[in-house]
């Protein structure tokens, strides 16, 4: 693969803005959607955290541990898995789009939209890029997995810059979430 910087950096950052977008149209479309199926959302929100009840008695160490290799993990293979067309890490950003507009209707009835925002914006705004740009570089593998099978380059070289990318960027942006979102976001949550 001749590594061309600028012209990848064209492509991730196209795919971070088209996914950025159908991030933001999910989230909406999961609000709006709560909205008319209030028992539906309640459902899946409750099971949905119902996954994670085991954490509650833990200490805060586990709780960030869990939470840091939980999303880690998952964007990790989300990248992936991009070698398939960019399918999984297309569905993987409106999925989670989605759930986090149920969670921001269901759970902004029960607590207060103030309270919710307050929860989700202090890590999520590292964590939504972190993942976006994990999944970009997905789909960017899609489009050299479709240029090797076409014996245009080698995929692997492809496949050692993403990783590169991956832990030099989503990485320690997730970690730096994950330590928010245990030890900073409990403390602004709860002086409300």
């Amino acid at each position: 693969m001749d590594v061309d910087i600028a012209e990848i950096n064209k492509d991730v950052r196209f795919y971070a803005v088209l996914l950025s977008f159908l991030f933001i149209i999910s989230c909406v479309s999961g609000f709006f959607i709560a909205d008319k199926n209030k028992e539906m959302a309640e459902k899946t929100i409750e099971q949905l955290f119902s996954q994670f009840e085991f954490v509650e008695n833990l200490s805060p160490i586990l709780i960030f541990l869990i939470i840091f290799l939980n999303n880690s993990i998952k964007a990790l293979m989300a990248m992936l898995a991009g070698f398939l067309f960019g399918i999984f890490p297309t569905f993987f950003v409106i999925l989670n789009g989605y759930l986090i507009g149920l969670v921001i209707y269901v759970k902004g009835l029960e607590m207060g939209y103030k309270t919710i925002a307050l929860a989700l914006i202090p890590h999520g705004i590292l964590e939504i890029p972190a993942i976006i740009i994990a999944c970009s570089y997905g789909i960017w593998l899609g489009k050299r997995f479709w240029n090797a099978i076409n014996g245009r380059e080698r995929f692997r070289d492809a496949i050692m810059f993403a990783l590169n990318k991956y832990f030099r960027i989503v990485l320690p942006t997730l970690l730096v979430a994950a330590l928010i979102e245990t030890f900073i976001t409990p403390i602004i949550v709860f002086q409300i």
